[in-house]
C-alpha cells in the first residue's frame, strides 16, 4: 500500500504529464515563428516577450502542482 504522501506525489506527477499531452501537435502545429515575429513586432510587442511570458506560466503551474503535491501549500 502507497503512502498518502506518495500518492500525492504521484498524482502530482500525473497531472503534469496530462498537461504536457494537452497540446499535441496534430491539434497545434509548429507555428512560422519568422512570420509571428514579423507580425508581433509590426504590432510593436517582441516575440520574446510572448514567449516569456508563456514559459512563466507553464513553470509557475508546474510549481504550483509540485508544491502541492509536496503538501508545501
Amino acid at each position: 500500500m502507497m503512502c498518502e504522501r506518495c500518492e500525492a506525489m504521484e498524482d502530482g506527477l500525473q497531472s503534469i504529464v496530462q498537461w504536457s499531452e494537452a497540446y499535441p501537435l496534430s491539434v497545434f502545429p509548429e507555428p512560422d515563428l519568422k512570420k509571428a515575429r514579423a507580425a508581433l513586432e509590426a504590432a510593436g510587442i517582441s516575440l520574446d516577450s510572448i514567449s516569456a511570458h508563456c514559459m512563466r506560466h507553464v513553470i509557475t503551474s508546474v510549481g504550483e502542482i509540485a508544491r502541492r503535491a509536496l503538501g508545501d501549500d
